[in-house]
């Protein structure tokens, strides 16, 4: 049963490009003020029963019930604007009317911090406009506040009865807060959380090379001049890889077989790489390999360890077997020279083995 009156507030109205989330809310909002009226209806009728005298006013709470149908009911039939300035219209004239018969201490006063935050959080109107309505509803509380100082009440409250209609009133104004806050403070969390995932998103899209995932190559100069800047002192080395004869894998077996290549070859390496250095793909078939806190001798042995193993596992492709090799040259941080200098050294390097044959690593 939930399940359908949830469905059946959430339905849209007649209307395109409508705000769902405030048609929303003002249909929960008259739900409230549908069972505020009703109580208030019943608590009346109680106390007239009990005193033995009746009190009329009590149908003033059981037509703003009916209204509050119909207002309820316009909301899948007309626009949201014109049916929140309907609700504003229905409160001030309720307020009136609770002011005028049960003085200033009936509590009822509450329902302006109400109005005043719905107009604020539902109206696209100019600020101008709003704070119009602000200083509009403070001279209206002024006014009524002035009345009952000058004017009895046309039905004074007696005995605990002002207590327990401050106490509804007031439970039932501070639902009203507390929906409307709950609907547009997580309206404000969804669409900030959906910002920040964007962001994200977006950032990784810049950092990352879109085939392997892995970093691209402004990432990875960022990290570095990052770490040289950080830790001067501290050791490094640079790796630059190529895979040998890439063209002829794409040649041979397509396009979509040097992608998987690429993939492959980058899994391969992360494995390998795990908790001693970092990894981009540079461009191309190329990639830079970062060590920290080894010298050149120890990265010289961790990638020959690797280039072995590329050899004795080649790659599957449709059931052939690909043999994939590669060539790195390595240079290592001399505590002198920029970033640019020795991934140019790294880079020259890697040439010398190209030339000298492929699949090896130079230092």
């Amino acid at each position: 049963m939930w399940k359908k009156i949830w469905k059946k507030i959430n339905q849209k109205s007649r209307y395109d490009n409508e705000p769902q989330r405030s048609v929303v809310l003002l249909r929960c909002v008259y739900l409230i003020l549908f069972v505020y009226y009703i109580i208030f209806f019943l608590l009346m009728g109680a106390v007239s029963v009990a005193s033995g005298k009746p009190l009329r006013v009590s149908w003033i709470a059981l037509i703003s019930t009916f209204l509050t149908i119909l207002l309820f009911w316009l909301t899948y039939h007309q626009r949201i604007r014109r049916n929140l300035i309907l609700y504003v219209i229905l409160e001030l004239v309720w307020l009136t009317g609770f002011v005028y018969i049960f003085g200033w201490s009936c509590g009822a006063q509450q329902i302006m911090f109400v109005l005043l935050v719905l107009v604020y959080f539902s109206f696209y109107d100019a600020l101008p406009q709003k704070a119009a309505f602000t200083v509009g509803l403070f001279l209206f509380r002024f006014a009524l506040f002035y009345y009952t100082l000058t004017h009895d009440p046309y039905s004074a409250l007696e005995g605990n009865l002002s207590l327990i209609l401050q106490v509804w009133s007031s439970m039932s104004f501070f639902t009203l807060m507390g929906v409307i806050c709950g609907f547009y403070s997580s309206n404000i969390e969804t669409a900030d959380k959906a910002l920040v995932l964007y962001n994200q998103q977006l950032q990784k899209m810049a950092s990352a090379d879109p085939l392997t995932g892995i970093w691209n190559r402004r990432s990875m100069l960022t990290f570095l001049h990052r770490q040289m800047e950080q830790s001067p002192d501290r050791a490094f080395s640079v790796g630059m890889g190529d895979i040998d004869l890439f063209k002829r894998v794409n040649d041979n077996y397509g396009h979509d077989c040097g992608d998987a290549v690429l993939k492959w070859l980058t899994k391969q390496l992360q494995s390998k790489l795990e908790g001693v250095g970092q990894i981009c793909r540079w461009g191309g078939e190329e990639f830079l390999v970062y060590f920290a806190e080894k010298n050149g001798d120890e990265a010289v042995s961790f990638l020959m360890d690797f280039t072995m193993e590329l050899s004795r596992s080649p790659f599957q492709w449709n059931g052939k077997e690909i043999p994939v090799t590669m060539t790195f040259g390595v240079e290592e941080y001399d505590f002198r020279s920029d970033l640019d200098t020795l991934i140019k050294k790294a880079d020259e390097k890697l040439y010398i083995g190209k030339e000298g044959g492929r699949n090896q690593v130079v230092f």
